[in-house]
């Protein structure tokens, strides 16, 4: 069995060393031009005292990638991605990524090496079905937080990573949500001119900020007449009520608060998006949670997110609209939490995946844009055909990662609208 560290450069024999100097020349030259080399090994990962775990190594001289599938091992690199980090956010580190990646996805994390030196991290995740890879592959990149490594490197980094997850075997697609005409998407296209890959491009949903000024009634003045009145109207008439607003918000009470309210919101969630979204909450270092209680105790509204900065985002928030729809509960909630945002010192409150109105016309949205790598193969090409025409009658019913997998490619992204 061999026993080699992903994060320690695998030593060869010095046995014989001076006879095969010329030979291992020569290969490194022809290695530059050549197609990555898969080492599929199953390595006990010195650094990491887990045993036997799944991970797939790939050659790209002078780069070698570790991509890592088990949650263990993907946790351990929690030291190596401090390192690299010049300033500390959670939404890079691992206990965060794999919080966010869903029961219907497997998450994946590629080690960059160049030489003996860790180059970088990068994010990624596989879409499963019944349980199953099936070879579509996303990276998010869109706040910033999918590549771990010194910005001289990142772009090397990604372009490395992307190569060996399509290096993997049965990996047909990589969807790549990122911020448009940035090193991201010069990594892309070097990727593509190397490997002969198809090309498309969509837009993504966006998230969406929103500035804060120092003053709660300042922020008002911005708003437009109307919305003005009516986050003062029922802000008052909730009060008036005699119920109450909670600033602090423990573990133990969002859990209650998210059983009580699931089921009685408006837009509905599955108990697997609920789990997520409480372990994506606890996994950040510094979380906030607010919430409105009825004056029999009874929960309202919740809703939670972690800060960065002087930057708040918002992750999750659950109203009971389905028994008080004419309360405005968002409204209510949304004015007191920039109240108390203001008053922490916040300038910039994050909507994760946009902000339903009133306040999603004073947002801005945050620019990107998905781009697609598909691989050529004929069965694939034919897969994603037959997935196109599906999605032209059955739209409502097919599974929107597939239905995105089915996407025509398109020239060129410079000038798409996001």
């Amino acid at each position: 069995m061999l026993r080699r560290s992903v994060l320690d450069t695998p030593e060869r024999s010095a046995r014989g060393s001076s006879e095969r100097e010329g030979a291992r020349e020569a290969s490194g030259r022809k290695r530059a031009n050549a197609a990555p080399r898969s080492l599929t090994l199953d390595y006990d990962l010195l650094t990491m005292p887990h045993g036997l775990m799944r991970t797939h190594l790939f050659d790209f001289h002078p780069y070698t990638a570790a991509v890592l599938s088990s949650p263990s091992a993907i946790r351990d690199l929690e030291p190596l991605v401090a390192q690299l980090m010049r300033e500390r956010d959670i939404t890079v580190e691992p206990r965060f990524f794999l919080a966010a990646v869903s029961s219907a996805w497997a998450p994946r994390a590629v080690v960059v090496k160049r030489d003996a030196r860790i180059a970088g991290v990068v994010y990624a995740k596989e879409r499963r079905w019944a349980g199953m890879a099936t070879g579509l592959v996303c990276l998010d990149g869109r706040l910033g937080n999918m590549v771990v490594a010194d910005p001289a490197d990142r772009e090397e980094v990604l372009r490395v990573a992307i190569q060996a997850l399509f290096a993997r075997r049965r990996v047909v697609e990589l969807r790549l949500l990122i911020p448009p005409s940035g090193l991201e998407e010069r990594a892309v296209e070097k990727t593509r001119a190397s490997m002969n890959l198809d090309f498309g491009c969509s837009v993504p949903d966006p998230h969406t900020r929103l500035s804060l000024p120092a003053d709660y009634e300042k922020f008002l003045e911005i708003l437009g007449y109307k919305t003005r009145r009516n986050f003062r109207y029922y802000r008052r008439k909730f009060e008036e009520g005699g119920h109450t607003y909670l600033a602090e918000v423990s573990a133990p009470d969002r859990q209650r608060a998210v059983a009580a309210l699931r089921s009685k919101c408006r837009i509905p969630s599955r108990r697997s998006e609920i789990r997520r979204a409480l372990n994506v909450v606890a996994a950040a270092d510094r979380p906030w949670a607010v919430g409105l209680k009825h004056r029999n105790g009874e929960w309202l509204s919740v809703a939670a997110g972690w800060y960065s900065g002087d930057c708040a985002t918002m992750f999750f928030q659950l109203n009971n609209d389905r028994e008080y729809a004419e309360a405005s509960l968002s409204v209510v909630l949304r004015a007191r939490l920039i109240e108390t945002l203001i008053g922490r010192g916040v300038r910039e409150l994050v909507f994760w995946s946009g902000s339903a109105p009133p306040l999603s016309r004073y947002a801005t949205e945050i620019p990107a844009v998905a781009l697609h790598l598909d691989s050529r193969t004929p069965a694939w090409r034919l897969a994603r055909f037959a997935i196109r025409i599906a999605g032209r009658h059955f739209s409502n019913w097919m599974d929107t990662d597939l239905r995105d997998a089915g996407s025509p490619a398109i020239a060129n992204p410079r000038g798409h609208a996001v």
